[in-house]
């Protein structure tokens, strides 16, 4: 046979693949750009985002050799984080023998009320899932031990830069969905080229994130298809996981648990709601941005480590989820769910295409420039393969440069895209770590990473591949940069409604010309209200603004006879509730800066701070000085609750808010947060018939 012939033939035969590997996604791709619409409908208000009572949430952080990062992790968490810090726990999950990671643990703990240690039963590394599963354990024995119910629990890593919007949107969400995914987004240092090749690894998981997360990741939703978890910001509710009962949630036998779990769930009829979100705010630059809310976190920037980490994926997801025969057999899936698990278990072989498709491309560049036997000769059947696959792949591109320019920005678009043209770099590398990890996971199913004789039925000796925890080294952003995810007073008056990126963006620059501070710019120029600066100074500070229209509930006259009126009246302060060693005092925008300075020399006393309107302070220094009887208030539940150290003072405060706001009873509102239940312990502090009052809780629905 002619080497034509044969290089014809071979050629033939790699374009077919190709096309029949991805004529599928091209459609595919077609077909659900139609149905982003729908989607794009669906977005939230954010200005309806605080209209829902906070419930408890409860994190997990999986730590293993982690002592570098998880101190950093969970204090950008804590500082960051648009939700009541007293409605949040984090529990983190260690191991006996990693002294290190449980040194920090204990510091963090010691630091945070609301951070605990899980030390796991078992010595690591065991499987990321038996971690997590210990967690749920001892988070539900939490639950059992002071009366609480979380609403969910997210399952962050050890590495991640939490959005500040995620637990307030998840809040929102949990009434609607039972399992939550937040996209994924790797952090990158600004491409250029003096950097490019520096940061080519980190750069090809930028792009494939972007692309799977911005686009792939909504078709599936939208089109009712199976949506997997990605690991990380990934939510259960508290329905789903009692679903479980005793039994360990997530598959501690699984490389990829997060994927086989989100499979189990959507196998019983659970979809995973995709929280493809954006908020508006200023950058460094003064240009309005729109801010995905996701978790971010840098990534392998080795090709080695790349190819450890992304090893595990393939295997746990294409060779040990499912097989290709149960796409046709599980039941309950609709076609557009099976189509997208064929299309994650072919990515193993798409993969390895790689390994004779680049030699077959460079050779007919070769050919463009030295005269070569055609291995497409114009005109045949091969040749129009070769123009429809080329179009698929300019598809490709088109909408992976698309995703990438909504993440990232156009500079990245280029030296992902188009950087050289044709065939880049970037893709290029990326198309090799994947075809190199797919090749190990080949491997590593063949043989395993260890064997171990196992007695079986009969007597009969098998050796058994024992997959264990390919951990990937971990590193963290540096504070300066971190500081930049933070939100400010006017990230907050843009989300909330209160200016538009106009005002902000000129508030801005007067405030500077000026050396004045942005809040009082605003306030004084009468763009926004004393109530509305309170209510974002209470997310920046993380205060707790008392929105309450019925001063009497706090029993205000009790203090009369330990704080003097004048000084209060001067200093536009209120005291409403007493706490263990001091007080919640409120203060207002009329407050000056030292009034807690002279608050603990003056009385020597703890203060805890709280924001109320300044008109409001002064009503309340009214009914606190007056000869009116005060209102008998002492029965209430949330008042109990309070006393007896069930509940702490913010905790005390956002239900009198929501109390309020909502209109509805004390109980239910508590029970809504998550802070009133059917235990023994309830029934002792408040010797009311709790179950009754959570019965009509309950049956209520919810807001």
């Amino acid at each position: 046979m002619e080497t034509s012939s044969i290089l014809y033939y071979i050629g033939f035969a790699l374009v077919t693949l190709y096309l029949l590997m991805g004529i599928d996604d091209f459609i595919w791709d077609l077909v659900t750009l139609t149905l982003r619409t729908r989607y794009k409908k669906q977005k939230l208000d954010f200005r309806q985002l605080n209209s829902v009572p906070p419930k408890l949430l409860a994190l997990t952080i999986a730590a293993l050799h982690e002592e570098n990062v998880l101190g950093d992790v969970v204090d950008n968490i804590i500082q960051s984080t648009d939700y009541p810090k007293s409605m949040y726990h984090i529990f983190l999950g260690v191991y006996p023998n990693d002294e290190a990671t449980i040194s920090v643990a204990k510091e963090l703990e010691k630091k945070y009320s609301n951070v605990h240690t899980i030390i796991n039963e078992l010595p690591g590394p065991t499987s990321k899932a038996q971690n997590i599963n210990y967690v749920i354990r001892q988070v539900k024995e939490f639950e059992e031990r002071v009366g609480w119910q979380f609403s969910s629990l997210t399952i962050h890593d050890s590495e991640d830069v939490v959005h500040p919007f995620e637990l307030r949107v998840t809040n929102y969400l949990l009434d609607k969905y039972d399992a939550l995914q937040f996209p994924v987004f790797p952090m990158m240092r600004m491409p250029t080229f003096r950097n490019f090749f520096k940061n080519i690894t980190t750069g090809t998981y930028a792009d494939e994130f972007a692309e799977n997360h911005f686009s792939t990741m909504v078709s599936r939703y939208t089109s009712n298809a199976f949506v997997p978890s990605a690991g990380t910001g990934f939510v259960l509710s508290k329905r789903t996981l009692d679903m479980f009962g005793d039994e360990d949630v997530l598959p501690k036998d699984s490389l990829t648990e997060d994927y086989r779990l989100s499979l189990t769930l959507y196998q019983k009829g659970i979809s995973m709601y995709y929280v493809l979100e954006r908020v508006p705010r200023i950058n460094r630059d003064g240009k309005l941005v729109w801010d995905f809310i996701t978790t971010r976190s840098i990534f392998p920037s080795t090709f080695k480590t790349a190819v450890k980490q992304k090893t595990r994926w393939i295997l746990g997801i294409t060779m040990q989820s499912f097989r290709f025969k149960d796409i046709f057999k599980m039941e309950g899936i609709r076609l557009s769910g099976r189509y997208s698990l064929y299309k994650d278990l072919k990515a193993k072989v798409g993969n390895m295409l790689v390994m004779v498709g680049y030699p077959v491309l460079i050779y007919f560049f070769v050919s463009l420039f030295i005269p070569l036997d055609p291995i497409y000769p114009k005109g045949t059947l091969s040749w129009y393969f070769c123009l429809i696959v080329t179009i698929m792949m300019i598809e490709r591109q088109i909408f992976r440069s698309v995703a990438i320019y909504n993440v990232y920005g156009l500079r990245s678009v280029f030296f992902a895209c188009f950087f050289p043209p044709l065939l880049p770099i970037r893709l290029v590398w990326g198309n090799i770590i994947n075809m190199t990890a797919t090749a190990k996971a080949y491997k590593q199913k063949a043989f395993g990473n260890d064997t171990k004789k196992k007695e079986k039925k009969k007597n009969e000796k098998v050796k058994e591949k024992k997959l264990a925890w390919a951990k990937t080294d971990h590193e963290f952003i540096e504070s300066a940069v971190l500081k930049n995810y933070h939100r400010t007073v006017g990230d907050y008056l843009l989300q909330r409604g209160y200016i538009d990126p106009e005002q902000l963006q000129k508030g801005l620059k007067e405030s500077k010309k000026n050396n004045q501070i942005i809040g009082n710019y605003f306030l004084e120029n009468d763009l926004i209200t004393e109530e509305q600066l309170l209510d974002v100074l209470s997310e920046v500070k993380h205060i707790q603004y008392v929105r309450s229209n019925n001063l009497e509930d706090y029993q205000l006259q009790q203090f009369a006879e330990i704080f003097e009126k004048e000084f209060l009246t001067r200093m536009n302060i209120l005291p409403i509730m007493e706490i263990p060693d001091g007080y919640v005092i409120a203060f207002s925008d009329k407050s000056p800066n030292n009034v807690q300075t002279l608050l603990r020399e003056k009385y020597h006393i703890d203060v805890k701070p709280a924001f109320m309107p300044s008109e409001k302070v002064v009503e309340g220094i009214e009914i606190m000085y007056s000869t009116k009887s005060e209102s008998e208030k002492a029965s209430s539940i949330l008042s109990k609750l309070s006393e007896s150290g069930q509940i702490n003072y913010e905790q005390a405060l956002i239900a009198r808010n929501y109390h309020y706001l909502l209109g509805i009873p004390e109980e239910e509102t508590l029970a809504r947060m998550g802070l009133y239940g059917r235990t023994q312990h309830m029934r002792e502090i408040t010797n009311i018939n709790v179950d009754e009052k959570i019965g009509m809780a309950v049956a209520t629905e919810p807001v």
